[in-house]
């Protein structure tokens, strides 16, 4: 028996068969025989041609090894259970833990709430998304409420329950190709496999994972039609696409600074309350710190928090709770038809006589706290018809002439405040009973 689990990792092919071709046969055989698997974190076919999932997978069925994927965004036709048992081809999140050799592979892909009872260690977890501010810069177009991480929150806290020994995810095409330690999880982003080079060439990368019995994981990362050569900055000898001079790690030195935050942060007491002092939201959260990439992102999360449990609240009236992104707000609220300007040029210079008293407002909110966030509440109905809109800001931010302006000018603000609470002795979780299982059920989507 080796002692290492071996695992061949891809993700993101968007059903692009000359990629997966490419893949099986940049393999050397001899290499092939010591795998144990191959992992796929989603993304496997194109929703636009149903047959190319099947298509894909038939090739990487080629490897002779089991083909264990979760289902990503562009997988809606993508089967859940068993799809061949010779080689075993299956979705990991149907199979539930699954052990292979002294490693549990756990896999999720719609479904965000944990397996719960005891695993065998080390725990390799599988995902199509990033965990929150952990390699997941990307195109507000893929991210969660257009904002710059592509990473769920929810992710987050399965990586705080499971504590896998390394994390294997996708999606993510800008930071690909990229690994991390943080706080023991080595996090691996494998997309994207059908990236191609100027000439049409198939170039994508993909990760070769190894845990030994010890939990401990070393990463290498080949690339389809590359070569070996050294990096132009670091100098070390990497495998890269012929044309690129530039490892992925120096490529993406910038999005590789992390700071650990300490464990205090953890517990939070988060207050929504409206102008009237009327309390919306009473609840204490649980903050998995150890995932977080730094401050910033802590902050990020719990703004995310907060907005999800607004949205809650207005469901069960009926409504639904839209954040508005700053490119909206100035699209909506500014009165100048003549020039569209940008958000920086309205929020270092807004004129009242030309965009209009509302945005100009609401700059002087934005130049006081970036995270201040325009919140409209929209009945459901045959008519979609905005019911409010809010202002969710810091408490301790607005005085009494901030508020009048607000209301004069038609807004209900909503002011929050965030206090951290001290760890309970005798549980694990806090006074509302939300620890880190709790967390990642709690907040799915």
């Amino acid at each position: 028996m080796s002692e290492r689990v071996n695992l061949l990792c891809v993700s993101d092919i968007h059903g692009r068969l000359e990629a997966a071709r490419a893949l099986v046969s940049s393999v050397d055989q001899s290499f092939a025989k010591s795998l144990d698997a191959v992992v796929v974190a989603g993304d496997i076919g194109n929703p636009q041609k149903g047959d190319t999932f099947y298509l894909v997978v038939k090739e990487l069925e080629k490897l002779g090894k089991p083909v264990l994927y979760v289902r990503g965004n562009w997988d809606v036709n993508a089967p859940s259970g068993v799809v061949n048992e010779a080689p075993l081809v299956a979705d990991l999140e149907s199979l539930g833990p699954l052990e292979l050799k002294w490693v549990t592979i756990v896999g999720h892909s719609s479904s965000l709430k944990p397996y719960k009872g005891p695993l065998k260690r080390p725990i390799v977890l599988v995902t199509h998304y990033p965990p929150f501010s952990i390699l997941d810069r990307g195109r507000k177009a893929e991210a969660v409420q257009q904002s710059p991480h592509t990473g769920l929150p929810e992710v987050n806290y399965l990586v705080a329950y499971y504590k896998p020994a390394v994390h294997v995810f996708g999606h993510c095409h800008a930071l690909g190709g990229v690994d991390v330690r943080h706080s023991g999880v080595v996090y691996v982003n494998v997309s994207r496999l059908d990236r191609l080079g100027r000439n049409g060439e198939v170039i994508g990368n993909y990760a070769l994972v190894s845990i030994d019995r010890n939990g401990g994981v070393e990463v290498k990362w080949r690339f389809v039609n590359g070569e070996w050569k050294r990096c132009a900055r670091c100098g070390r000898k990497v495998h890269l696409p012929s044309d690129w001079t530039m490892c992925r790690r120096c490529a993406s030195r910038f999005e590789l600074g992390f700071k650990k935050l300490d464990k205090s942060l953890e517990r939070v007491l988060v207050t929504v309350k409206g102008s009237d002092g009327e309390q919306l939201v009473n609840d204490h959260f649980y903050i998995p710190v150890h995932t977080l990439r730094d401050e910033d992102s802590y902050n990020d999360f719990i703004d995310y928090l907060i907005v999800k449990r607004l949205k809650e609240i207005a469901a069960k009236d009926g409504g639904k709770l839209l954040p508005l992104t700053k490119d909206k707000v100035v699209e909506f609220y500014s009165e100048d038809s003549e020039a569209y300007l940008s958000f920086s040029e309205y929020l270092f210079s807004c004129r009242e006589e030309v965009a209009g008293k509302k945005l100009c407002l609401l700059m002087r909110l934005y130049a006081l706290d970036k995270r201040v966030k325009v919140l409209w509440k929209v009945k459901r109905g045959e008519r979609a018809l905005v019911e409010a809109e809010y202002v969710l800001v810091k408490e301790e931010l607005l005085n009494g002439k901030l508020l009048e302006e607000l209301r004069g000018s038609g807004f209900t603000p909503l002011l929050s405040s965030v206090k951290r609470v001290q760890e309970p002795s005798a549980s694990p979780s806090n006074s509302s009973g939300l620890s880190e299982a709790d967390g990642a059920q709690r907040l799915h989507v």
